[in-house]
């Protein structure tokens, strides 16, 4: 014997949905119980969303619980420091490290749940309750890399099941492969990870990404085999100094011919370490689908991280 104690693969299920079934009760009696005078005065509804939220996401460490002072929780992980308000109607404040020096960032809080202004768990994440009985909240956590995350809990299927989230001074865009990043209107870009959705008993939900205006939203589809509640998240990451090469419209008309392609590649190998011969063809692909976008033709922009290389059409 090695002194643990064997859990079955039935019983660690059973474990989990007594777990996420209570949490839900936890969440429902808080809204229709504790008064928001009162919400702030204990943290056991938060505990058990972040224990939720733990069982439910990808294997990630939290950063190191921030400090609460006036109002607003401050956590520094490496370059970042991010400052998540209490209050429901102020915006997520992060600054990290950039090429120029620093660069800072606002996030809002999806409008689809109506919640009471935050409490901190023990972990750190700050947990947005619904002002009703749906079982829905939001919770914003800081990363050990310094990205921030924020969750969705879907408490039932009548529930908000679309999430929109703003960055002031950034349009949302989106690859044809898929990737997401917000770029600023100096020329700064922040990556968000692909997005994820996990239902009460462990399984993965159908989940996506769909631009709006200034609105990334993430969408989470599910269907008669879902059980409640889910938890879905989209993740920021701050990579410190990140560097992307924009093209102007002319550029991004010349590098249609191969040998104009393989230039510009050139010139983007020198920060990223990339393989022309097989970007280069990526380059006219995406330059081609620029000058037919419509209603008007965009520009080419390289990005050098998460993923080096990965070409994006922005407007001009």
């Amino acid at each position: 014997m090695n002194g643990h104690t064997h859990v079955s693969a039935t019983e660690a299920v059973h474990n989990r949905l007594r777990v996420w079934g209570s949490v839900a009760a936890v969440v429902a009696l808080t809204a229709t119980m504790v008064s928001p005078a009162h919400a702030s005065e204990t943290t056991d509804d938060a505990d058990a969303i972040a224990s939720l939220i733990q069982e439910a996401a990808p294997a990630t460490d939290l950063s190191e619980p921030g400090d609460l002072v006036a109002g607003e929780l401050s956590t520094e992980a490496g370059d970042v420091q991010s400052i998540v308000p209490l209050s429901a109607e102020e915006a997520i404040t992060v600054t990290s490290a950039n090429g120029a020096g620093e660069q800072t960032a606002t996030i809002d809080l999806p409008d689809e749940i109506d919640v009471k202004d935050g409490v901190v768990a023990d972990d750190g994440t700050v947990v947005f309750a619904a002002t009703d009985d749906s079982g829905d909240a939001v919770a914003v956590q800081t990363l050990d890399d310094g990205s921030t995350r924020i969750q969705t809990v879907i408490g039932g299927s009548a529930s908000a099941h679309e999430f929109g989230y703003r960055m002031s001074g950034y349009q949302p865009y989106q690859s044809d492969t898929g990737e997401v990043i917000f770029v600023s209107e100096d020329g700064n870009y922040v990556p968000v990870a692909a997005p994820w959705a996990t239902d009460a008993n462990g399984n993965p939900v159908e989940t996506r990404y769909e631009i709006r205006g200034d609105e990334l939203f993430q969408i989470v589809v599910a269907d008669d085999s879902t059980s409640y509640p889910v938890v879905a998240d989209p993740s920021w990451q701050w990579y410190g100094p990140i560097w992307g090469m924009k093209l102007t419209r002319a550029e991004t008309s010349r590098v249609r011919d191969y040998a104009a392609a393989l230039g510009m590649c050139a010139v983007f190998a020198r920060q990223v370490s990339i393989a022309c011969s097989a970007f280069g063809s990526y380059i006219i692909l995406q330059a081609n689908l620029a000058q037919g976008d419509s209603p008007a033709k965009t520009c080419l922009f390289f990005t050098a991280a998460p993923v080096p290389g990965v070409i994006f059409r922005l407007g001009c």
